[in-house]
């Protein structure tokens, strides 16, 4: 079956999308909630792109952008239970990744969980078949290290995570340096979501500090994510 895909800023089909496919798909850490997403869908500050059978139907699944200067970040992926394992993810992302690249971006982001420090969830899945979904569709990693912000007020930030690639208007292949331009665009999906480093956040500051390279921070192919400095030893299970 090949979906259809809209974007989609009608309040009600956004409930609808959260409620049925997003709340189910993530922990309270890991998600706004209803009505802040609602809100921003409605608004275009997210852009929301909804996977059905037919025009308006039932949604099979939903991938979520947000522009920050010349990035655009991923901020949630989602399939229905019932649909896993049938195009309904990666039609997504190939909708999106068109989409955010006509559309002047430089480079699609998105927040991996790390399969060598987090153990696979009877909720909301296995972090290894993620990581050899993403790998499977050309994603690559760049050579920082990265957490969750905190994504709500009073909600925590979660280190162990991967900033990968979806996506570049360059289409040079890893392992290779980010461009000055790529630098920029991923310093203002950073700047935007973790605000500027300051002093005695050394978490933060050593998010950045690989952006402050002249060289630029490296851009590896997916497979190599063990390479990846991790955001935090602590435990995360």
């Amino acid at each position: 079956m090949t979906p259809v895909i809209e974007a989609v800023t009608d309040p009600a089909r956004l409930g609808q999308v959260y409620r049925e496919i997003l709340a189910p798909s993530f922990p309270d850490t890991e998600i706004v909630g209803r009505e802040e997403f609602v809100a921003a869908g409605a608004s275009g500050h997210l852009d929301v792109l909804v996977a059905s059978s037919a025009p308006g139907g039932d949604p099979l699944g939903v991938v979520v952008g947000e522009r920050h200067g010349d990035g655009v970040l991923v901020d949630w992926l989602a399939v229905s239970g019932t649909t896993r394992g049938g195009g309904v993810g990666a039609a997504l992302i190939a909708a999106g990744l068109e989409r955010w690249l006509a559309g002047g971006a430089l480079l699609v982001l998105g927040e991996v969980e790390r399969p060598d420090l987090f153990p696979a969830h009877p909720e909301y899945g296995d972090p290894a078949r993620r990581l050899a979904f993403y790998e499977r569709l050309g994603t690559t990693v760049i050579n920082l290290p990265y957490f969750q912000p905190p994504i709500a007020d009073g909600k925590p930030r979660l280190p162990g995570l991967l900033l990968v690639v979806l996506a570049a208007a360059d289409p040079s292949p890893a392992p290779r340096r980010l461009t000055t331009a790529e630098v920029a665009a991923v310093r203002d999906v950073l700047t935007a979501t973790m605000g500027e480093p300051e002093a005695d956040d050394g978490q933060t500051v050593r998010a950045f500090a690989p952006l402050d390279d002249p060289a630029g921070p490296r851009l590896l192919p997916l497979s190599r994510y063990g390479e990846v400095p991790v955001s935090d030893e602590g435990s995360l299970t």
